[in-house]
């Protein structure tokens, strides 16, 4: 019984948050070119809430040009962040107002140096909060790794 106490409670809590606006009253952030994406799979690129917090939705690198993995690694993970680091000025903010940093990794071990490496050369110090995850798929089939990442916007 106290589970579903808890339970009906987190529920309502969840709930009461929706009605007073949160996700609602949030500002929907579709960078040019995006639309159809957000329309036909029906999620925002990011979504920036009244009080200057931006959630981009995961981006995905693939291999790209040509070279060892590595190389080819290191270049779509650079162009993810850069469509990260668009979708962000398209809101208002920049890679330096990131907070948080999730990435999932087809081959964790493999990816991850390579991963810290561009990350560093694309992202100036303070780091961001990062948590680095294995996985077995993603969307679309020959991604390799996704990047989501919070940022917020400082207000004056």
């Amino acid at each position: 019984m106290r589970i579903l106490t808890i339970m009906a409670t987190c529920l309502f809590a969840t709930s009461a948050a929706w009605a007073d606006g949160g996700r609602q009253k949030a500002e929907i952030i579709i960078p040019e070119g995006w639309r159809q994406t957000y329309d036909n799979w029906g999620f925002a690129p990011a979504v920036r809430t009244e009080d200057g917090t931006i959630y981009v939705s995961g981006v995905v690198a693939s291999l790209r040009g040509e070279g060892s993995y590595e190389e080819q690694y290191a270049e779509g993970f650079r162009a993810a962040l850069e469509t990260i680091a668009n979708i962000l000025e398209t809101g208002g903010a920049s890679m330096d107002d990131v907070v948080q940093l999730m990435t999932f990794h087809t081959d964790l071990a493999r990816q991850v140096d390579t991963a810290v490496r561009v990350r560093k050369e694309m992202m100036n110090p303070p780091h961001p909060a990062w948590t680095a995850v294995g996985t077995t798929a993603l969307v679309p089939p020959l991604g390799v790794t996704e990047i989501q990442v919070v940022a917020k916007i400082a207000r004056d």
